[in-house]
């Protein structure tokens, strides 16, 4: 079998400490040492993670005395040495996940890697009041307290519906903070918002699930293919089929309608009590009714989402006509006076859209896959989690007749455009592999 191409090269690699002056004074090179380093990306998480394996053969991490709080640099570049750089990111060593002999002289380390912004946000507590917008406050906690700028080119143009609010942060850290505040972010539709950190820059992205799911896969002309059939016929392939090839799927839970019964996300009622007035507001959340909001918006087609079969019925009533649980919330209005508080709303129509939101992030959880796949592809498109991915999955269970064609023997649950939710990229040897956690709304075709 002919030699592999080389798919990245790490161009540097070092570590330092504050204690010893930092990069400017004092670190030690490890380019060499490195075994392996997994770097983590997910669109439900404000930064990136991952973890470096190196082999330590001179006790540097005797010598240096490792305490959690170190600085790792990396550059990663493609597989030719003047090739641009595919990833520049300096990370807190945070610890030691492992470390084994490997012999006499050498030790095998496992480090856990968090971005500083990260380290930072779990050192701190806000107890601020804000006002504006929910994009607007986010921002502004997002570059004071985390030295961080947030790219909003990702929600379309679609804003949040929801207007200017006042709010006291309750004693949380600047991340979880973020988070609660986007809890509460939608479009019209009840689509939530989501802001997180990517491999190939050093800003937050802001971005919507409408704008997300609506978007063109990055591979839409060459989708990654998988066919159980051909998975040992990789060699025979050109360069760049293999490297559009799915070495693997990955199984994850799915059709769980039970869980979503159970959590209200099928049907539920939902109450209102404003203590201000002292009034009650009552209303039956049907998820028909939210997946129809996103087949008028064009987000999804009604007749291919496989989330929900609103045939199914118990005791002669469809199942989202039911009330699984009820969600009761508290308001008081007037309280920062023509500013609403977190949980306000003037228009009573919105008071369901913070449930909404919940519901479609569980729908979109109900049919999920992770693939395998080079990562090469990966950094010369740019993806990341937050972009669609087309995938062409051969269904291994029919069996093709002299006349059938290639797409009558496609899984239609597994092929077509998926939302690209998590991805953890492994750089081994010279080799990236992709592993991407994906999902949908509909079937292909």
């Amino acid at each position: 079998m002919p030699a592999q191409p080389s798919q990245f090269q790490i161009k540097s690699a070092s570590f330092t400490a504050d204690r010893i002056g930092g990069f400017e004074t004092r670190f030690f090179n490890i380019k060499n040492q490195i075994v392996e380093i997994n770097i983590y990306e997910s669109i439900y998480t404000l930064a990136l993670t991952g973890n470096i394996t190196v082999v330590d053969d001179k006790a540097l991490y005797d010598e240096i005395d490792f305490q959690g709080n170190e600085r790792l640099r990396i550059e990663l570049v493609g597989a030719s040495g003047d090739a641009e750089v595919i990833m520049d990111k300096t990370f807190i060593m945070t610890g030691i996940e492992s470390e084994n002999k490997a012999s006499d002289k050498q030790t095998v380390y496992t480090f856990s890697l968090l971005e500083e912004h990260a380290f930072i946000s779990s050192a701190e507590k806000l107890r601020n009041s804000y006002r504006g917008t929910i994009s607007e406050i986010v921002s502004t906690i997002a570059l004071s307290q985390l030295n961080k700028n947030v790219d909003a080119s990702y929600t379309g143009g679609i804003p949040s519906i929801q207007s200017a609010i006042r709010v006291i942060i309750p004693n949380l850290n600047p991340i979880k903070a973020i988070k609660w505040l986007m809890s509460r972010a939608t479009t019209t539709t009840g689509s939530p918002f989501f802001l997180y950190a990517s491999i190939h820059d050093d800003n937050l992205r802001f971005g919507n699930l409408d704008t997300m799911y609506t978007q063109t896969p990055w591979n839409q002309t060459l989708p990654y293919t998988y066919n159980p059939a051909n998975t040992n016929l990789a060699e025979g392939l050109s360069e760049l089929e293999q490297g559009f090839t799915v070495t693997e799927i990955i199984p994850g839970q799915s059709s769980n309608l039970l869980r979503l019964v159970m959590a209200g996300n099928i049907g539920a009622n939902q109450e209102t009590t404003n203590l201000n007035t002292g009034q009650i507001e009552r209303r039956h959340f049907d998820v028909l009714r939210t997946l129809k909001n996103l087949s008028t918006s064009n987000i999804i087609d009604m007749e291919k989402q496989f989330v929900y079969d609103d045939d199914f019925t118990l005791k002669d009533k469809p199942l989202a006509l039911f009330d699984a649980m009820n969600i009761h919330s508290i308001v008081s209005t007037g309280t920062y006076g023509d500013f609403k508080s977190y949980h306000d709303e003037f228009d009573k129509s919105l008071l369901t859209k913070k449930l909404e939101s919940n519901v479609i992030k569980n729908l979109l959880l109900k049919n999920t896959m992770s693939v395998v796949v080079p990562g090469t592809a990966f950094f010369i498109g740019k993806a990341t989690v937050g972009d669609t991915v087309n995938l062409r999955v051969v269904n291994s269970n029919l069996e093709a007749g002299s006349s059938t064609n290639t797409d009558e023997l496609l899984d239609k649950r597994k092929s077509g455009k998926h939302l690209i939710l998590k991805l953890r990229h492994t750089f081994s040897g010279e080799r990236h592999k992709v592993l991407m956690e994906v999902a949908k709304l509909e079937r292909d075709r």
